[in-house]
């Protein structure tokens, strides 16, 4: 994980003349890109129906053993408190027993989470962001255990130690495309847009790199820059931070987030400070996101397949310890919420949104273990 940077730093690059970050700043110019923005709008109307599916409808086919145990390391972040409680109800579904480890982020803290898996001797761990330079010295005893190790939204390969890798930066790309075309589509090839990014959520680099990338793609004139919000600003410090950018940049009218819970208290600080006219696109989605799209406080949001995710880490732990055949590390295709079909995101699952609407059934299906 990356070395956090002061919020009292941050506060001075937001506030600053130059872009915190790369990318480039300046009013869009030039002639609009007819075909790019044609381009970014054929992928919104490709990708605004909802999946109905999973990758994969490979059932277990062997009986799942009880009693198995399995640990999972949390994230700071406002979206991983709901997860634990996801897998806790899809354990005991199989007789298993799921204990969640919480953290604050930093690496002694996860390395301390990693210790209690070893004293566990847990049959798997499913941990969430965290580099293997973390734990590495666990490792050998973890294998000595015979703990799986599923890694989800982490920039490690699978191998070498980690069993199974899931929400990999690869997996995450066309997100950040997808919150491009929007914008672009949105501004009819006259954007100006900073991406918030959260350095500390290093899988999250994809993404961003994607998001830059495809704005230019759909549209060579749009403006682009970014915005580094520090671990430490998450849930207090992110709507000053925002503000001052935008403030310094009074030519951006469009936010594109990193994770959609950095959008918590953004819409009115925009307002207070007069700059109610810019939108806020996201992904990762939650209740909290599909009202801010219901009322107009977000223009949309790319919702992230955390159940699918999570899911199919555990999936990977039933394959496991069943000797049955693992599934490749696959997620439902993106899926964008609008205004126009945000009503489809009432329908949750233990408070979080899935984007293949009743996936959990679908992979309790698969083990064998819906009722």
């Amino acid at each position: 994980m990356k070395r956090l940077v002061p919020v009292i730093a941050a506060a001075l690059c937001a506030s600053a003349l130059a872009a915190c970050g790369a990318g480039e700043r300046g009013a869009a110019a030039g002639p609009v890109d007819q075909a790019g923005v044609q381009k970014a709008k054929d992928l919104i109307t490709q990708l605004q129906n909802r999946p109905t599916a999973l990758p994969s409808t490979t059932p277990v086919g062997k009986p799942v053993p009880p009693g198995k145990t399995v640990d999972f390391i949390s994230c700071p972040a406002a979206e991983c408190n709901q997860f634990a409680g996801l897998l806790t109800d899809s354990a005991k579904k199989l007789g298993w027993t799921l204990k969640a480890i919480n953290t604050d982020g930093s690496p002694g803290s996860q390395q301390q989470a990693f210790a209690q898996i070893a004293r566990d001797r847990a049959d798997a761990a499913i941990y969430v962001g965290i580099d293997r330079t973390v734990y590495e010295r666990y490792l050998p005893e973890l294998k000595a255990n015979g703990t799986w190790m599923v890694s989800a939204c982490s920039t490690d390969e699978q191998g070498n130690g980690i069993d199974f890798a899931i929400c990999t930066p690869e997996q995450q790309r066309d997100t950040g495309r997808l919150m491009a075309a929007e914008i672009v589509a949105d501004s009819g090839g006259k954007a100006n847009s900073v991406y918030v990014n959260v350095p500390a959520f290093t899988n999250l680099s994809k993404l961003r790199g994607e998001f830059l990338a495809a704005t230019k793609e759909f549209c060579a004139a749009c403006g682009t820059g970014t915005l580094d919000i520090p671990l430490t600003a998450l849930g207090n410090g992110t709507p000053q931070l925002i503000v001052g950018y935008l403030r310094a940049h009074p030519d951006v009218d469009y936010v594109a987030l990193a994770i959609d819970s950095l959008a918590s208290g953004v819409p009115a600080a925009l307002k207070a400070a007069g700059l109610d006219q810019v939108k806020i696109v996201g992904q990762g989605g939650g209740a909290a996101t599909s009202q801010a799209i219901k009322t107009g406080d977000q223009l949309a949001s790319v919702p992230w397949p955390y159940i699918e995710t999570y899911l199919a880490g555990l999936d990977s732990v039933v394959r496991h310890v069943t000797g049955a055949p693992q599934l490749p590390s696959q997620l439902p295709r993106s899926w964008i919420v609008t205004k126009s079909n945000v009503a489809e995101t009432d329908q949750t699952i233990d408070d979080i949104i899935p984007v293949v609407a009743g996936s959990d059934r679908m992979f309790q299906q698969l083990w064998g273990a819906a009722s």
